[in-house]
């Protein structure tokens, strides 16, 4: 119920969405893709065992081509969307 008011709130598809500096420390340990962090933040599957309340989300989502699924944990505030912290693994 929660993650649907989060939701109606603030729409995730056309959100902004902003980075914490955390993720920038570990962007070039883990190779990441800012663009496909944003694309599983917008598209991505609800993950439910690591949401919290009242504003926690995590979003899975798997790229095919490149077999690799990014996690992306996530807090919603009021005018946009901050990715906390992300981390991907081979296949699905």
């Amino acid at each position: 119920m929660w993650k649907e008011d989060l939701g109606k709130n603030l729409d995730r598809k056309k959100a902004e969405i902003t980075f914490d500096p955390h993720l920038f420390d570990r962007k070039e340990y883990w190779n990441l893709d800012l663009d496909k962090i944003e694309e599983t933040v917008r598209s991505g599957n609800i993950f439910e065992e690591k949401c919290e309340k009242p504003n926690k989300l995590c979003f899975e989502r798997y790229f095919g081509k490149e077999n690799i699924t990014y996690t992306v944990i996530v807090r919603y505030h009021k005018n946009f969307i901050e990715v906390k912290t992300t981390w991907p693994k081979k296949g699905r």
